[in-house]
């Protein structure tokens, strides 16, 4: 069953997402001169046809991931930010379970790894 996007609904997006506009619901509401409630219904209505665009990242995720590609400090990320501690971490865990976010930890390299060698060039 194939359900195509509105044109609201696709304008929309087209303001609110973060790979586009990225405006909040409210700028969304008075560029497309309706009420708040009818932004968000339209959100919801095109969530259901196209999950894949979902989750929107708010303006403090995108700062968050750009922060953190910047390799900046979490205490500098909260002073930047404005937010408390357990707020970056919430969001930071959000980021992670949406996968924006990965653990960037790798295995270090120690001598007692020649045996696993398969090709060496």
């Amino acid at each position: 069953m194939k359900h195509n996007l509105t044109p609201n609904e696709e304008t929309t997006i087209r303001l609110v997402h973060h790979d586009y506009g990225g405006e909040s619901v409210q700028d969304a509401a008075v560029y497309m001169d309706c009420t708040v409630k009818a932004v968000q219904r339209l959100l919801r209505n095109a969530e259901r046809k196209a999950p894949q665009l979902f989750p929107i990242l708010m303006p403090q995720h995108r700062a968050i991931l750009a922060m953190r590609d910047q390799h900046i400090s979490y205490e500098a990320m909260i002073a930047g930010l404005g937010i408390t501690k357990k707020k970056l971490k919430t969001m930071i865990a959000f980021l992670r379970n949406h996968g924006f976010l990965f653990n960037r930890t790798m295995d270090q390299y120690r001598p007692s790894m020649d045996g696993e060698v398969k090709t060496k060039f």
